[in-house]
This record gives structure tokens, sequence and C-alpha cells, in this order.
């Protein structure tokens, strides 16, 4: 039985390292604490609740530790000379798996992944899978991979884990013993080209998506694993659909469905009636897709989801007030928790202003005890309110967005920066401490992170809302939330710059060109400059895709049918309009947005004679990786803002 909710002892220590303090005009704000690795990643209870897991720095590499929940000693269980911890799972109290990647190069130079166990005192290691580069060593030109995919309830070493090794597009799913190396197919048949399958809670493959041409996607789900496949539905990117998403202890299924919705919500799949039965959680805005399980016995307590706040749907009691005791011990943060066997929980928090924090719940003592932070140089007390805001768009369409205002500074006549999230269909921003719009606010900027339709995680009429509008209603959300916060008297519309990665990028130098008069500069990282360019260059690693021949000529458009609009709508194509000062970073090895994108405006906007400040980082690719290149890209970012932008 749970105590009541409130009586647990915070017993919290705020030993942190100096922060980073408030900026003035004179005072000069260093990335290096924003943008470096943080000191403790991953924390994770073991099953019996004795240890916590986590990756640290260890002779300067990312390795994993294990830290004694009684004594917090941190004893070495895995450190590497060649390569870094990526992520980790416990596969029981004794055993666990992991994979690397390696820190001391680029994003571009990659060769990581692979598969690892070992036991959790340091002892048993055991290579599952090759690395990348190992694949490289041998000779192999097609890359054969085994991937974690999920845990098991039944205490034996064993874990799930997807490989392409019988196709090299699509992945099976196998049961692999992490002492041996053995792996036992679990997907010998397929109902199409899989793009995910659902494993029930003894690890017997019941539920699948499959996808055609890449626009056409099937469901199916199946009574056991050597019942037939029987299909749920077939649809089209336009269509509502159910979307299996897991088991629950009990074997029935639970689905992801917006039929007759705006918006994603659980229920529990009727078979009888090939449709969703029993609703499980629905949120009138937010869409639900993701659940959360009780380790003890695999039964589903909660969804999670982001309404401006990382939530949970609780629909188990127990749970529910054990959130809620922790809630009102840890006020205004946004928390995660796991336990154990033992009485004992870890608790993971975070907010806008804390980029984590660790605590250990013990449910005899009703105490709760600081652990480790997430990261010891960033002091809370000194960073900048985050706040999840919407804003009307010109067509009434409502966009969500966070804004983040310096601290220490009258929110009122601010410079802006909008920053622009790549994908640009994916989940947008969330509220809580984020390195760039911390690093922005503390150089004295207002910092606006439009959620702008197109967006996942809003419903799929809000995403639909977004298809083939590149530089064109995806582009007036931006300068709505400008208008938006220039009419309150926040920001100074006339002190605006944009910035941007990825379709980021693209909307910073679309947004230059199209609308000259609203920003004093952009920041473009890997940015597409040429629509037309991402259907066309032959060595971007999507170029023969499906998601290039078919999905993309739905979202974004078809390069014949509507060649004029890409005409209309690409930067490159539009560079005579652009005369603010733009910096520009690119990647040497991006395979995602080739550099030739950058080059090309690059050139067209000197020739023009548009200021250009130009970086390119050779061993990098989508995305900067090492800390040296991101301490450097951010100092430059700070040095153009003060330059274009200056605070007063």
């Amino acid at each position: 039985m749970l105590p009541s909710p409130g009586s647990f002892i915070a017993v919290v220590s705020l030993a942190f390292a100096l922060g980073t303090a408030p900026a003035t005009a004179a005072t000069r704000v260093s990335p290096e604490p924003f943008f470096r690795h943080a000191d403790f990643s991953g924390l994770t209870l073991s099953p019996s609740g004795r240890t916590v897991a986590a990756i640290a720095s260890i002779n300067g590499r990312r390795g994993l530790v294990a830290l004694d929940i009684e004594t917090r000693k941190p004893r070495v269980i895995a450190a590497l000379g060649d390569s870094d911890v990526h992520e980790f799972h416990w596969v029981n109290d004794k055993r666990i798996v992991f994979d690397v990647f390696d820190l001391t190069v680029g994003s571009g130079e990659q060769r990581g992944g692979g598969l690892f166990g070992i036991d959790a005192d340091g002892s048993n290691f055991e290579t599952l899978a090759p690395t990348a580069q190992g694949l490289i060593r041998q000779g192999q030109f097609v890359f054969r991979r085994a991937r974690f995919a999920s845990t098991l309830l039944d205490g034996s070493d064993d874990v799930l884990v997807l490989s392409n090794e019988r196709n090299s597009r699509f992945e099976d799913l196998y049961r692999l013993n992490t002492r041996t190396g053995r792996k036992t197919l679990l997907t010998p048949t397929w109902p199409g080209d899989p793009v995910r399958w659902i494993a029930d809670a003894k690890g017997q493959v019941r539920a699948a998506i499959t996808i055609e041409n890449g626009v056409t996607t099937r469901s199916w789900w199946r009574e056991s694993a050597s019942a037939d496949w029987r299909l749920i539905g077939e649809y089209g990117l336009r269509d509502a659909v159910v979307r299996p998403v897991a088991f629950d202890a009990d074997g029935s299924l639970i689905v992801a469905s917006d039929v007759g919705r705006t918006n994603f919500a659980l229920y529990r799949y009727d078979a009888a009636r090939n449709a969703p039965g029993e609703l499980v959680a629905a949120h009138p805005a937010a869409d639900l897709s993701a659940v959360m399980r009780d380790p003890r016995n695999g039964r589903i307590v909660g969804a999670r989801y982001d309404d401006g706040q990382p939530r949970v749907a609780w629909f188990d009691d127990e749970w529910a007030r054990l959130s809620a005791t922790i809630e009102r011990a840890l006020p205004g943060q946004a928390t995660a928790f796991t336990r154990g066997q033992a009485n004992r929980v870890l608790v993971l928090s975070a907010s806008d202003t804390d980029p984590g924090s660790s605590y250990v719940l013990d449910l005899d003592s009703r105490k709760l005890e600081f652990f480790v932070p997430a990261r010891k140089d960033i002091r809370p007390a000194n960073m900048p309110r985050r706040e999840r805001v919407r804003y009307p768009a010109r067509d009434g369409l409502t966009i969500p967005a966070v804004l983040t205002l310096p601290k220490g500074r009258e929110a009122k006549g601010l410079p802006l920066v909008v920053s622009v999230h790549g994908g640009p269909y994916a989940p947008g921003y969330r509220w809580t401490w984020t390195d760039e719009p911390a690093y922005l606010a503390s150089l004295g900027y207002a910092v606006l992170e439009p959620d702008f339709r197109g967006t996942l995680g809003w419903g799929q009429a809000f995403f639909r809302a977004g298809w083939k509008q590149w530089g064109l209603a995806m582009q007036d959300d931006l300068v709505d939330g400008i208008d938006w916060l220039a009419a309150r008297g926040t920001i100074d519309a006339r002190r605006v710059c944009i910035m941007g990665a990825s379709y980021g990028g693209y909307a910073v130098m679309m947004g230059l060109a199209r609308d000259p008069d609203r920003f004093r500069c952009g920041i473009n990282v890997v940015g597409v400059t040429d629509i037309t360019l991402m259907f066309t260059v032959a060595w971007s690693d999507f170029a023969y895709s499906d998601f290039i021949r078919y999905t993309a000529k739905e979202l974004i458009g078809d390069p014949d049918v509507d060649a004029a609009r890409f005409k209309a709508t690409s930067p490159l194509e539009n560079v005579a309009k652009i005369k603010a000062p733009v910096l520009m970073a690119y990647g040497g090895e991006d395979r995602r947005v080739p550099i030739v994108h950058g080059e090309r405006m690059r050139d067209a906007l000197l020739r023009q004679g548009t200021p250009v400040e130009w970086v390119t980082y050779p061993d990098e690719g989508h995305g900067f990786l090492l800390e040296k290149n991101r301490f450097d890209f951010y100092q430059r970012v700070a040095d153009f803002l003060a330059k274009h932008l200056p605070v007063d």
C-alpha cells in the first residue's frame, strides 16, 4: 500500500558545479557547458532495484558504470578503448546488452552499431553482432545488422532483436541468447514487407505493420505464433488507420487509431468486429501511441503523450498514486520513473531549466533522495524559462510552440531567433531543457520554436495540413508567430533572425528569400536549398528509396507535375531576393542533404554580393557530433548574432 501523496521527505543535494550566469551586454557566454556530452545518461534501475546502470565518462570514453543504491559507489562495467557506449538495456538482474558508436569521429564517419552482452559485474563479455567497421574488415559489402528490440519478462538471458540477415531492406525479429549469441527466428513468414513487428509478453510475434510502395500500409494480427496472419486494415496516406501498438499481459492487443477522431487514441482491439473496441486512453489534441508497462508483471499501466509538457495518462490506480506522490515532491518537473522488484523507485526528473536529475525513492522509509545530475555544469537556477504557447495562423489553424525568454531581462522589445525544426514531418519541440534555445536565451535572445503544420504529434489533420506546403503555409506559420509575439510587445519585429537545420535550414533560406524584410539574418545548418535536387542527387542516402519514389511525392510534391511550384519555393531559384547575411554550416560527409546544396547556394549568394559566413566540418554528416565541432559552431553563432542582431 502506498503512503498518502506528499508524505515523502525530499532529501535533495544541490551540489552542482558553477553554472552559466544570465547574460548581460558585457557577458561572453561559453557554449561548452551547453553542448558538452552529458555527465550521466541513460540511468536505468536493475530489475531487483539494487543497482543503477548509466553511461558516463571513463578515461575520455563513454562507458558503462553501475552505482549501488545503498553505497552510491560507482564501478566500471564496460570501458572500451576504441568506442563509446551508445545505448544499453538490462536483460535481467545480472546481464546487460549495449551497442556502440565513436565520439572521437564525426557523425559522417560513424562505424558503430553492433550488439554486445556483459554481466553487471563486468565479466562474461560477448560480441553478439559485429559493428559496421567489423563487417567491413570481414569484407562484407552489404551491411547486415542486429539491433535491440525489447527485453523479455521470463528472467532468461534472452532478448528480442531485429536483423536484416535474410533481407537487406526489411528486418526479421529474432530471440537472441546474450551469452551464446544463438538466434532463433521468430518471423519465418511475412504478411508483407515489414516495418514493425509486435511481440506479446511471452515473446511471440502476433502483430505487424507492413508497407507497399512507400504509401500503402497494412496492419495485421494473429491469435498465436502458429496461426495465420489476419488483416486488420489497408490504408493510404490520407486514410484514418488502426495501428497495432502492444500486447497487454493478458494477451489483448492495444491499437492506436484516429478513426472518427482528429488524433490518435488507444483502444483494445476487438477481434470479433475487426475494429477498435474499448477506449483505453485519449487526449483532445495530442496523439497517444506509446504505452508503459509494469516490469513486475508486464501489465500496461499508462500511455505517454506531450500536450505542451511530457505526461502520462495512467489507467492503473497504484501507478497513478505513485506518480501523484512524486509530482507533489517535485513540483513543476516532468518526471519518469521505473521500479524494480524491491520497494524502490528510480525517478528521472527534468524541467525547462533542469536538463535532468535523478532521485531514488524508498517506499518503505518514505524518502526521496537526490542521486546524480545529468549535467553538473548546468545550474538550473541560472537557466532561462521555457513556456508552451499557442498562436493563431492566418488561416485559423492554431500553432503550438515553445517560447524561451532570457533570464533577468524584461520580456519587452526583445530580439528574436525563430528556430525551425527539421524533418519536417517529425515530432516537434519539447518543453524540457534543450541546449540550443537555452544557450541563445543566455545570450539575451528570445527564442520561438514553432510546431508548424506538418509536425507530428498533434493529430493527422494537423500533419496533413503541411503536405505540399514547403515555402507556402508552413512558412506562413513562422511569420505569424513573429507577428503574434510583436503584437504582445514581447519582441521587436524589426530585430529577428531565423535559424534551423535540415528542413529548418531550408526554411531559413526560403524565409530570407520570401520575406526579406522580416529577417535581419539567417543561420542555415545542413539545409536543403533546392527541392528538385532532393529528387535528383544520386549520392543521397535516400536517392533510390521508396520515400523519394513514392512518399515524398505525396508529402512534398512530384518534381514533374509540380515543377513550377518547386521552382517558386526553392531558395536557390529565388536567390536574387536574399539580401540578409547568412551563416551556413554543412557536414562534408552528409548523405541526407549532400553538401552540394550548400555549395550551390553559397556560390550564388557570393556572386551577387550577399554576405555569407561559410563553415564545413569535413568529418561530420547530417548533424554535428564531435564536441569540438559543436563548440566551434555555436561560438560562430554567438559571434554572428552579436554582429547582425546585437542585444541592447
